[in-house]
């Protein structure tokens, strides 16, 4: 189930929160590349900008699925001219690991495109924030 809400035109670009309620598919990482990546080009992000905001989507919700315990994950994209910024959240029941090694190449990959990331678990939710600042770190 793919859930979007409060998508408004402010100007010449969207304003958010865009928010999505994706099932724990790695088939969705393509459903929200699309997404995020067509929200960023009608924002006025570049080429560039917009595949560094793919990888950063979906370093966020495959680190959810392949760590989290099969719930859905609940992704809120925030736009505007300045910044572009992916929330992740799923709710886990048992541990989740953040020395994981994946986690860490997740951290390493989120640090390669994005100006700031956070990778937490908070009581029973896991949550990814990735904030990509203009100028972006690998443009």
């Amino acid at each position: 189930m793919v859930i979007v809400t409060e998508v408004q035109r402010s100007g010449a670009t969207f304003a958010g929160p865009i928010e999505l309620r994706l099932p724990a598919e790695p088939m969705m990482s393509r459903v929200l590349r699309l997404a995020a990546s067509g929200v960023a080009s009608l924002s006025g992000y570049s080429v560039a900008e917009i595949e560094d905001i793919k990888i950063a989507v979906s370093e966020v919700l495959i680190a959810l699925i392949e760590h989290g315990d099969g719930n859905a994950i609940d992704v809120r994209l925030v736009v505007d001219s300045d910044a572009f910024v992916v929330e992740g959240a799923t709710e886990v029941r048992g541990p989740f690991d953040l020395a994981h090694p994946d986690l860490r190449l997740c951290r390493t990959v989120l640090a390669g495109v994005c100006t700031e990331h956070v990778i937490e678990h908070i009581g029973s939710v896991a949550k990814i924030t990735a904030v990509l600042r203009r100028p972006f770190p690998a443009g």
